[in-house]
């Protein structure tokens, strides 16, 4: 991989580039993958050419902090109703449905329940159908009764979609989610019109870093609670400008929420979980649908060219970067996360 300005000589044959255009962005920048003929064979990618300026309209970002204590306060996290669907095994899974348009289902990941997701959609929700739902062993849906197994999530999820007659759906997976996106793709590919990764936790090259990491937040929890993994995960998974607008006020408002979200059983069962799960770089070649890599530029878990070379792997695959955030965008830049979801849908539409 390279990374050259717009207009420069391309590289060899066979070789994949990023364009960068002049110009900055003060929400997002964006990076198609080009894929010589070689490749355009296997598929293309989905994404803006180059580095857009404003895409989505949002210019206060530098007025106020994007996560002050106001905010977090606002959040709705309510559950607004008993919808529970049984799935083998007696386990039920709490789910909310809203909005018209294209199926987009977002799977969480293990630290947060679907409510939340309201907070993050409301563009998005003028336009398509969102189904969001808490995991087995998280929020409203049922406890795990045994040892959770991995591949569970991804049966539960297509019981799930039987359950409410959805045939065919994009997927948001965050985080730890990406795994259960990614998994369901290969098990049900004539059920997934397109994949948005968030943060993808997999890696192109294996599983070690993940399981390291994934071990090292175990033993955490292990020494000091719930409380401690929070002080842990927190300065990884933001980034340094929203930590330093937010300060101890911020902490603390959202340490209250994690710890009331969160069980350490819950914590332990769902991140050991996890373990089991394999990052075979072959997976991602064998996703035939399109799918957009989506990640903060302050990731703690990739960088721009792991993301590419992530995407190389992807027969229809593209990446997007978004500026002042770090792993979960969502939080950090809502509108620039809603507007590049929006974006790959309608181009996955127009195919």
């Amino acid at each position: 991989m390279c990374v050259v300005p717009a207009g420069a000589p391309a590289p060899a044959p066979g070789r994949p580039r990023i364009d960068v255009a002049p110009g900055h962005s003060s929400t997002a920048s964006t990076f198609r993958l080009i894929r010589w003929p070689r490749c355009r064979r296997r598929g293309r990618s989905i994404g803006g050419l180059g580095r857009s300026r404003n895409p989505t309209g949002a210019h206060n970002h530098r007025r106020r902090a994007v996560m002050d204590t106001r905010t977090i306060e606002s959040y709705d996290l309510k559950y607004d109703g008993e919808h529970l669907i049984e799935v083998p095994g007696g386990a039920e899974l709490y789910y909310e449905l809203r909005g018209q348009g294209p199926q987009l289902t977002i799977i969480n990941n293990f630290f947060i329940i679907s409510p939340l997701w309201r907070n993050f959609t409301t563009r998005l929700v003028t336009r398509n159908r969102i189904l969001t739902y808490d995991l087995r062993n998280q929020g409203a849906s049922s406890a795990a009764e045994t040892q959770l197994k991995f591949e569970s999530h991804v049966e539960d999820l297509a019981h799930l979609l039987d359950a409410l007659d959805i045939e065919r759906t994009y997927l948001v997976g965050t985080s730890t989610s990406t795994l259960i996106c990614r998994d369901f793709a290969l098990a049900h590919p004539e059920r997934v019109k397109g994949l948005i990764m968030v943060g993808p936790i997999f890696c192109p090259y294996g599983s070690r870093r993940r399981k390291y990491l994934t071990q090292s937040w175990l033993n955490t929890l292990a020494s000091g609670g719930v409380k401690a993994l929070f002080a842990h995960i927190y300065p990884l998974v933001y980034s340094d400008r929203t930590i330093e607008n937010g300060g101890s006020p911020a902490y603390l408002a959202l340490r209250e929420r994690f710890l009331a979200l969160n069980s350490y059983e819950q914590v332990h069962q769902n991140l050991s979980a996890s373990l089991t799960s394999d990052d075979d770089p072959k997976k991602l070649e064998r996703i035939v649908c399109p799918t957009l890599l989506l990640a903060g530029e302050a990731d703690f878990l990739t960088c721009p060219s792991s993301l590419a070379a992530a995407c190389r792997l992807l027969p229809a695959g593209g990446m997007q970067i978004l500026d002042f955030s770090g792993h979960i965008p969502y939080f950090e830049a809502t509108a620039a996360f809603e507007a590049a979801v929006q974006s790959f849908i309608d181009a996955a539409e127009r195919r």
